[in-house]
């Protein structure tokens, strides 16, 4: 299968599992914001460890993601991401697909009022198949895996604030993470820290539009092949633009377009492409007590 000896893939990695835009906000209590979204991505561009960008059999994947977050108390908010479904496969492939990871996310903060300040703790739990093999449409006798999960338990710790411009329909939100990650059938794999900054603004006071400006990297240098499956030594800067509008009540559509470079980090273990999400939110608002 050409190519594919390359590819044990790392692109699962940054659709799916890139650490969300975070904020230094937290729910009140009894508020929700519960979302369900379809992404798309295509590419054949992939680069290696070395930063090298090869063409490959075109990968393709998609996803419908649940996406949660209710105010257990005004400063405590539990927060769920889970793939429910993640279709991935190669030109040359069958597709095959798969519950994802479980992240579940708990976020308490620090400061409310003038300068918004939050910390989370999100544990990652393996419930997505760790090893589940395409077969090849062109020669039956090979194979690659393309997990829905990457099958290790790791943590993610973020530390983000924001801030808003009073009646002025504007915002901005700065976090710093890091994921300690642990291991998968006896391979270790290498920690890894995210930054990201995000503006949004609303216009004619109903469609909110946001740009994000995220990167990756890895704690420890990865120059040798261990387990591309699981991303490994993936680096990246990702650039999006979004937009909500309100659809029904408290229905809101949401879109979104994402990309890479390598403005803060360069491109490595990753393939790089635009990836298309359409989703539909519902903002619960709190009861009166």
């Amino acid at each position: 299968m050409k190519n594919l000896k390359f590819l044990q893939i790392a692109a699962l990695f940054f659709v799916v599992q890139e650490v969300d835009g975070q904020s230094g906000w937290t729910k009140s209590k009894g508020e929700g914001f519960f979302q369900t979204s379809f992404s798309t991505f295509n590419s054949k561009d992939y680069f290696t460890l070395e930063g090298e960008k090869l063409l490959t059999n075109r990968f393709h994947q998609q996803s419908i993601v649940f996406y949660g977050e209710y105010g257990v108390t005004d400063k405590f908010t539990v927060i769920a991401n889970l793939p429910l479904q993640n279709f991935n496969g190669f030109e040359t492939t069958e597709t095959v697909s798969g519950l994802g990871d479980l992240r579940l996310e708990f976020k308490h903060s620090l400061l409310k009022k003038f300068l918004p300040l939050a910390i989370s703790v999100a544990p990652e739990i393996p419930t997505g198949r760790a090893n589940n093999f395409a077969n090849s449409i062109v020669n039956d006798f090979e194979r690659i895996n393309l997990p829905s999960g990457d099958g290790e338990f790791n943590v993610w710790t973020t530390l983000a604030t924001s801030f808003a411009l009073g009646d002025f329909p504007f915002y901005g939100s700065l976090f710093g993470s890091y994921n300690y990650r642990t291991q998968y059938d006896g391979i270790s794999f290498s920690d890894q820290m995210a930054v990201g900054v995000e503006f949004g603004y609303k216009f004619f006071d109903k469609v909110w539009v946001n740009a994000r400006l995220n990167g990756l990297t890895s704690v420890d240098e990865i120059t040798e092949v261990t387990d591309f499956v699981r991303g490994d030594g993936t680096e990246y800067t990702s650039y999006s633009i979004g937009a909500s509008v309100p659809v029904y009540k408290e229905f809101h559509l949401n879109l979104n377009y994402r990309n890479f470079n390598d403005l803060l980090f360069q491109r490595k273990n990753i393939y790089s492409g635009g990836v298309f999400t359409l989703g539909i939110y519902y903002n619960l608002k709190p009861t009166a007590e």
